[in-house]
């Protein structure tokens, strides 16, 4: 009997060092199939290697990177942290600040107004408008367009915005145009003839923020919940700082590496937007191939084409289409926007001849120090592939 115990117990201890095997064999093979994922892609590894070097070097704890190809994502990377006391990791569903290029997404949602015919392209802005007026000037307000003011070219002020403390109410949008939010009272107001020369203003976003609210008699962040984001599958995206999203944040960090709040905006159009890598991912892919069934009637995929087409004039200083940016980082020509804000840094750039992008989201004041060398080495897989396209 006793031999029949020790047998039991033999055969028992054997089939539990089996099993074990098994799950570390399937744990295993796992993870080198995900590794074998992104091992195959060169850039995969460079870009782990660099962030985890960039993100130490210039105090921004975590970075969250997608790259697309042939119009879709091929992969997305999250290095280092959302929060540094906690050792919370960066994932693709953390929420990020994307500073402005919360224009961009926002003119998708001005667009979508002259779609609606609540509003036409090329007519004069003030007369849609009563809770606030263009300041009457030596300029002419009548030349003051939806398409002028999305691509920068309407004259007006107001480069950008800082944000609130959290815990102060926020002021209207009529007391931010105003000037009641900027420390210097920078009202929005012409300062050239518009249509004359390229002038970047985040104060012409806050004038269409109005316009839309006017139009729709919404708020502007409901109405992109409710007409862009949800139709497009964007469930993480949202202008408001909910309880929802403040749980899944990551958190903000000064340019010394210290954690701050965040701040919040009466300028939401223009740089208030919180979202995450995937479904600004999934925005940059609807950029670069407007997918019909995709767009779920959010706006047709030509005018989503008008949008990245340039309006004039032009300058050195700068050139845009609707809400879309024509950037030349290092002699390269793309498409898309950059964001910075305190504690927040992002960039998404879109090659479309090669329908290629990358997206970089960081959660550091010194976040450009990390997206823009991520950028490079990006850009040369680009430069490659448009080598021997032709």
């Amino acid at each position: 009997m006793g031999n029949n115990i020790h047998l039991k117990s033999f055969f028992s201890f054997t089939l539990s060092i089996v099993y074990l095997g098994m799950i570390f064999s399937c744990s295993a093979t796992r993870h080198s199939q995900n590794a074998i994922l992104h091992t195959t892609d060169p850039l995969y590894e460079e870009i782990e290697t660099l962030g985890n070097e960039l993100t130490i070097k210039n105090d921004v704890p975590g970075v969250a990177v997608a790259v697309i190809r042939d119009g879709k994502v091929a992969w997305i990377q999250s290095i280092g942290y959302a929060d540094l006391a906690s050792k919370k990791p960066v994932t693709p569903e953390t929420i990020f600040n994307i500073g402005s290029i919360s224009k961009l997404i926002s003119a998708w949602g001005f667009i979508q107004l002259t779609e609606k015919n609540l509003v036409k392209l090329d007519d004069p802005v003030d007369q849609y408008l009563t809770r606030w007026h263009l300041p009457e000037c030596e300029f002419d307000r009548s030349k003051v367009t939806l398409r002028r003011i999305l691509s920068h070219t309407a004259g007006l002020s107001v480069h950008g915005y800082g944000g609130s403390d959290q815990g102060i109410p926020l002021l209207s949008l009529e007391e931010s145009l105003n000037g009641k939010t900027k420390r210097n009272g920078e009202t929005v107001h012409l300062i050239s003839e518009p249509g004359t020369k390229w002038d970047y203003s985040g104060g012409g976003y806050t004038l269409a923020q109005l316009l839309l609210e006017e139009r729709t008699n919404q708020s502007f962040a409901t109405y992109m919940k409710n007409n862009i984001f949800l139709p497009l599958g964007m469930k993480n995206t949202n202008y408001e700082w909910t309880a929802e999203m403040m749980a899944t944040s990551a958190t903000a960090y000064d340019e010394n590496g210290n954690p701050i709040k965040n701040r919040i905006f009466t300028e939401k159009a223009a740089a208030g937007l919180q979202t995450t890598i995937q479904d600004l991912a999934h925005f940059a892919e609807l950029s670069i191939t407007p997918n019909y069934r995709q767009l779920n009637k959010v706006l047709k995929p030509n005018t989503i084409k008008l949008m990245e087409t340039p309006v004039l004039p032009n300058s050195n200083e700068g050139e845009s289409g609707l809400g879309y940016r024509f950037m030349n980082y290092e002699g390269f020509r793309t498409i898309g926007h950059t964001g910075e804000n305190v504690g927040w840094s992002a960039a998404l750039f879109l090659d479309l001849p090669t329908k290629s992008g990358i997206i970089v989201l960081c959660n550091g004041s010194n976040g450009d120090r990390v997206w823009f060398p991520i950028y490079q080495i990006w850009l040369k897989t680009v430069k490659t592939k448009n080598k021997y396209s032709k």
